[in-house]
């Protein structure tokens, strides 16, 4: 368990010298490159493996910028999808006062919103236009709170809201974290209730190991959609996605 924390620590400064000395003489693609081997490594490290149900190669074969939507449980999502397609996160403003992975977020240019802020929501929505603007892709978790994977709440219309101003196409994806020897729900990834990032990290380190399961559903055009129907089309993709995960 030692050498777990020791090699995660040193994945922290590694992160730290790439954002801050590496990044800046680094292109685009080289940027979205780098955090995606450290996503990757990082989930070696804690013991989660990424198993795909279906293949993602359409999401990184691309050539225009994608809004990755999902169903949220847990911070490690984030992980996740960065492995699948680099992109530029929403995330509650509370990251950003975690310990080590708060730095992180905001040098890696995490866009934050506070949910219950109509002001701050506008300013998101700008900010995640923005980076769809300059060929990033976005990601985001539009239920605005997590679970423990097995149900999909109601997303969030915001989101969606640069996708349709900037012609965005829609990617959902489902995720499930099992227990790889049983196949069975595995709650040990799952931020909920009470339980802060601290106690989370160790609870997933501690694990004998952790599969999370993504399938990904077919991209959605925003064309003829306002902000609510994209949004209501997007959640029943996850959650069919899901419901193929948990059958």
């Amino acid at each position: 368990m030692l050498i777990k924390y020791l090699r995660l620590l040193h994945a922290f400064g590694r992160a730290f010298w790439i954002l801050w000395i590496k990044f800046p003489k680094l292109s685009k693609d080289r940027k979205l490159q780098e955090i995606q081997n450290w996503s990757q490594k990082t989930l070696d490290i804690i013991g989660i493996e990424v198993v795909h149900e279906t293949t993602c190669a359409h999401i990184k074969n691309a050539d225009t910028p994608l809004l990755l939507v999902a169903n949220h449980v847990s911070w490690v999502d984030a992980l996740i999808i960065q492995t699948i397609q680099p992109s530029i996160f929403v995330a509650k403003s509370e990251v950003k006062h975690w310990p080590v992975v708060g730095s992180i977020a905001k040098a890696c240019g995490v866009v934050f919103v506070d949910r219950g802020s109509p002001s701050s929501a506008r300013r998101m929505v700008d900010d995640v236009s923005s980076a769809l603007h300059h060929g990033y892709s976005v990601a985001g978790f539009p239920e605005g709170t997590s679970s423990e994977g097995s149900t999909v709440s109601l997303f969030h219309a915001n989101l969606f809201e640069a996708a349709i101003n900037h012609h965005i196409q829609v990617q959902p994806l489902a995720i499930r974290y099992t227990n790889p020897q049983t196949g069975a729900l595995c709650l040990k990834a799952a931020f909920i209730g009470d339980i802060g990032f601290i106690q989370s990290l160790h609870q997933v380190m501690a694990s004998s190991g952790i599969h999370a399961k993504v399938h990904a559903g077919d991209m959605l055009s925003p064309e003829g959609h306002s902000r609510r129907t994209l949004a209501h089309l997007s959640h029943r993709s996850v959650s069919s996605q899901l419901e193929l995960l948990n059958a």
